[in-house]
């Protein structure tokens, strides 16, 4: 049987064992405690430079998105402006174009009769130009307008002139005709008429009126032939005094006199008085001066084309 101090030596040894395990588990602990901190700091410093990474990550993609938002931007502004100066380009290419060509039609021409000389056409055209073009080219196209008008106007002149001038000749057949129809007549001292007949001799017979209508008829036929002889020696004075208010006026009342019209007398007389080389120089002038607007307007819309296809 053992003996009381091996019982308590092999207790005691137990029971310091026992001590000591349990005053090994606080340090355990402790330990574990340690260790389980420097772990989580050191996962929420990893965690903290994954965030700050995956925020710097998406600033640099949205603003590499902005950057490429705004080339986008400023290369569909850019294509825009370009689309928009193409346009442009073409469509004043095409009206001035279409003011040149209405010029081109209009400076050959000698006259122009009543349905042409509204140059409508050519106004349309000026319309167009006066709406596309930058000032330094609308200011040629507004005086080129001007000078078309203004040769448009000489040109409707001239082919008023010319009709007058063919009333003017048919009226002088006409007055020449009234002459020769008088040509036979004589006043008598008695204040009646007489009129030469032919009879196969030279000298001829006179015979008087017979009767009233006849003595009528012999007088207006007289004094038309009175009348048509003083109008054309009045023609053929003022057409040596061109451009003479006084011959043209002389003319017009000598036509009144025979019974032609107000409107047609001042007309012919007109006709009469008219320098027509005067007028062909002047229309040959203003013909000039748009021919030079119209080349200087050339030369200014080559110039913005250019400028535009920049």
């Amino acid at each position: 049987m053992a003996d009381i101090g091996t019982f308590i030596s092999q207790d005691f040894g137990s029971v310091a064992s026992a001590v000591v395990a349990l005053l090994a588990i606080p340090g355990v602990i402790l330990a574990g405690h340690i260790q389980g901190s420097k772990a989580l700091k050191g996962a929420q410093a990893q965690a903290d430079k994954a965030l700050e990474a995956a925020r710097e990550q998406a600033a640099a993609t949205l603003e590499t998105g902005r950057l490429q938002a705004q080339a986008a931007l400023a290369s569909a502004r850019e294509l825009s402006r370009e689309t928009h100066a193409q346009w442009q380009r073409d469509r004043c290419q095409e009206a001035w174009a279409e003011f040149v060509k209405e010029l081109d039609l209009l400076l050959p021409k000698g006259r122009i009769n009543d349905e042409e000389a509204r140059i409508e056409n050519l106004l349309k055209a000026y319309a167009l130009v006066e709406l596309m073009s930058p000032p330094s080219v609308l200011a040629i196209a507004h005086e080129a307008k001007h000078g078309a008008v203004d040769f448009a106007t000489a040109l409707h002149q001239a082919h008023i002139d010319v009709r007058n001038h063919l009333d003017l000749r048919r009226t002088k057949r006409e007055l020449r005709a009234t002459v020769r129809a008088a040509a036979r007549l004589s006043r008598t001292p008695g204040g009646g008429f007489i009129e030469q007949v032919s009879d196969g001799t030279d000298e001829g017979s006179y015979q008087q009126a017979e009767s009233e209508e006849e003595f009528l008829e012999m007088g207006d036929r007289y004094e038309a032939g009175e009348a048509a002889r003083a109008a054309l020696e009045a023609l053929d004075a003022a057409e040596q005094a061109c451009g003479d208010p006084a011959a043209e006026d002389r003319v017009r009342q000598a036509l009144l006199a025979t019974g032609a019209r107000d409107q047609l007398a001042a007309r012919l007389a007109g006709a009469a008085c008219l320098d027509q080389r005067a007028q062909r120089e002047l229309r040959q002038q203003k013909r000039t001066a748009l021919s030079d607007l119209r080349g200087v307007f050339v030369e200014a819309a080559r110039t913005e084309l250019d400028a535009l296809g920049r």
